[in-house]
């Protein structure tokens, strides 16, 4: 509900692709990021002794894992030692999903997103090419975002049996 209550106008006002499955998609993946942002902050409250410690964790690993999406400094342009940052991001993920539902498909083809001299010079679907995204990580991109999800709440269980059992 909480992503269909934030979908609804965004999409729709900030004038994305007009089309039914676009926003439906676009939910989809809103509604994976709530989860998989929820499955993260549950796992590192489960691992640190208090508020503070976590408020400080999260934030630090968020703004890393900000950093190295692929919005401020494309994957090539990373420095070969951090790109492992890149692929634990949980930015990367559905930053591409949103690049790809607004600029793929057939549309791709057909929308101009930059002219010179009454001459399109840039298409959606060179643009995706640009950014070495294909139509086809649309899913696999979710499904990544669904094993994040999985291995957050699997580790987030597993920290609190060990701390609970140690306990004993």
């Amino acid at each position: 509900m909480v992503a269909l209550l934030y979908s609804t106008p965004v999409y729709w006002l900030v004038g994305l692709r007009m089309s039914i499955h676009g926003f439906l998609y676009f939910t989809l993946v809103v509604w994976m990021v709530i989860l998989m942002s929820n499955s993260f902050v549950a796992c590192f409250s489960a691992l640190v002794p208090n508020f503070i410690m976590g408020t400080s964790v999260i934030s630090g690993l968020m703004g890393s894992f900000f950093l190295f999406s692929g919005y401020f400094i494309t994957k090539s342009k990373i420095p070969s030692y951090w790109v492992f940052m890149h692929y634990l991001s949980l930015f990367k993920y559905p930053f591409e999903c949103f690049l790809i539902n607004e600029y793929g498909g057939e549309q791709g083809y057909r929308r101009c997103l930059e002219f010179d001299k009454e001459e399109c010079i840039l298409y959606g679907s060179g643009f995706l090419r640009q950014q070495g995204l294909r139509d086809s990580q649309k899913w696999s991109n979710l499904a990544v975002m669904f094993g994040f999800i999985i291995g957050y709440r699997v580790l987030c269980f597993v920290i609190l049996w060990f701390r609970c059992c140690r306990r004993r």
